[in-house]
């Protein structure tokens, strides 16, 4: 079987009309594939011009349809995943160069590396692609590269405990497909991105009929567009309760010193008890840097006071077993409230360190106990409020769909507590905020999140902001937050409508171009 692609018989016969900029020079091509991908960073928060997303996988997608073999796809991926990470998750360099002290070249060359892990995934895309469009030559080429894209996001997302950031669907939150995410969450609007743009190289390049790629787009552009203006209610209102979120603003260089320890659970105390007509007091992720064993006595008289005035308070409080020797990073519920989470997720070379016999001594970047914590177990229960119960998040836990599916089931709303104070002003933050959002709207429940610096907001069961605190700055918000029961689709059936789409679409393109001959259209 020859090699060269388009050009050759073998492309002729699977439908590909005259080839369309595929001459490029490979460095030409690999400047625009990096370009290309930088670019679709400006559809994610804090900028949300979602149609730059669009143009990336346009621009992706005939890169890797025009290569001269599998190499030179894998090399165009690799250019386009390293300009849109490259730029996306360079908020990483932030902390380890400014808490890592391990000096800019070495901070450079792990953001690096960072980098190049996740780029890989678009790398072996454009790979299997090329190769796949080979063999299934009566698949519109546009298809076949839309559902390999899409699988090796979702590997991305899973392996090595995954890294489910940036993901296509994240990029239409100012447009109307933002409304689908309570019938098919985040892989719903991604595949829908992708589709959409695939598709539209696709028709540029090849002959094949691509009525049902069309069929399937449109559909899910104009449900979305009627579910703007006609909404519809999967879940009901139960109830709400006023509460208040502190933010005590501690600088991360100086959060673990001893000093700093007392002087900011001395405010988040003081804070508290003038709150105290609230139902739910939050503190942030770690707000208390003294262990949980050793601080639940101090707070005794609090616990006390909370317990009169029917308040929850809820903080995040590092965790030690003696039995098992192990840290945990916990979330704790006291007064008026009970339970205590323990972090199922943590992150990698910040919480935990990876193969930490070998690289652990170089890499242990963020000190003891931070970078030494254990996860708990997958079946933990849900913090109780007064008489609601609250499914818990620390960190970037708000990014699992399957754990936030799975919690937000059996609660009233969701609570997230997170320091993002390691990324300093950076993007990193804000693309933080825009995924909690979207398990907001995903799960029809309204989301409480206090940080240490911020964005502490509170986000309604439609995904919007309803309060927001200044980031950077020492304050306390106090607002209402409402309880939901109920089930999205979303909910109920989690990825597998979409999984299903995506085969339909395969299997009924594949039949009416095996029928329509493409090769004979001009």
């Amino acid at each position: 079987m020859p090699h060269s692609h388009p050009k050759s018989a073998t492309s002729k016969q699977a439908g590909w009309k005259r080839p369309f900029l595929t001459k490029l020079p490979s460095p030409v091509a690999l400047c625009i594939g990096f370009l290309a991908g930088a670019l679709g960073v400006t559809s994610f928060s804090p900028f949300n011009f979602w149609p730059s997303y669009f143009i990336t996988i346009v621009v992706f997608c005939w890169l890797v349809l025009t290569s001269d073999n599998a190499k030179s796809a894998a090399w165009r991926g690799t250019a386009v995943g390293l300009g849109f990470f490259g730029c996306g998750v360079s908020w990483v360099f932030v902390s380890i160069d400014t808490y890592g002290h391990v000096g800019n070249t070495i901070s450079a060359l792990i953001t690096f590396g960072f980098v190049f892990i996740l780029t890989l995934f678009w790398t072996l895309s454009s790979w299997v692609t090329w190769r796949l469009v080979k063999i299934f030559t009566r698949i519109p080429p546009g298809l076949i590269f839309a559902t390999s894209l899409l699988a090796f996001e979702y590997a991305r997302s899973t392996f090595f405990t995954g890294f489910p950031w940036l993901l296509p669907g994240y990029s239409i939150q100012t447009s109307w497909l933002y409304e689908l995410l309570p019938i098919g969450g985040i892989w719903l609007t991604s595949a829908i991105v992708v589709l959409t743009s695939s598709i539209v190289t696709s028709c540029i390049l090849s002959r094949h009929n691509h009525a049902v790629m069309i069929a399937i787009v449109l559909l899910a552009w104009l449900g979305a567009a009627y579910l703007q203006y006609f909404s519809e209610q999967w879940v009901k209102q139960t109830g709400q309760f006023k509460a208040t979120l502190v933010q005590g603003n501690v600088k991360q260089s100086e959060k673990w010193q001893a000093t700093t320890a007392r002087s900011s659970l001395e405010y988040y105390e003081s804070a508290t008890v003038q709150h105290l007509d609230s139902d739910l007091v939050v503190w942030p992720e770690t707000a208390i840097t003294y262990l949980y064993q050793q601080i639940r006595p101090h707070l005794s008289q609090l616990n006390k006071l909370l317990i009169e005035t029917n308040t929850t308070l809820v903080t995040g409080v590092p965790s030690f077993d003696k039995e098992k020797n192990t840290y945990y990073n916990a979330m704790w519920a006291l007064g008026d409230g009970k339970g205590l989470y323990y972090k199922r997720h943590l992150v990698p070379f910040g919480e935990y360190i990876p193969f930490s016999s070998i690289i652990g001594p170089v890499l242990d970047i963020f000190g003891m106990p931070m970078s030494t914590f254990s996860p708990g177990g997958a079946h933990q229960g849900l913090i109780h409020v007064g008489k609601w119960k609250a499914a818990p998040f620390i960190c970037y836990e708000i990014v699992y769909t399957d754990q936030v599916r799975d919690l937000a089931a059996k609660s009233d709303f969701l609570i997230n507590i997170s320091n993002d104070g390691w990324f300093g002003a950076s993007i990193g933050p804000w693309q933080h905020l825009q995924i909690a959002q979207f398990r907001a709207k995903e799960t029809g429940r309204y989301l409480v999140r206090a940080t240490n610096t911020g964005l502490t907001v509170v986000v309604n069961e439609n995904g919007k902001i309803t309060d927001e605190a200044p980031q950077f700055k020492r304050t306390t918000m106090t607002t209402t937050v409402k309880t939901f029961s109920g089930s999205t689709p979303y909910v109920k059936w989690g990825e597998w409508p979409v999984v299903l789409l995506m085969i339909l679409c395969l299997v009924l393109s594949y039949g009416i171009n095996r029928g329509s001959k493409p090769s004979d259209k001009r």
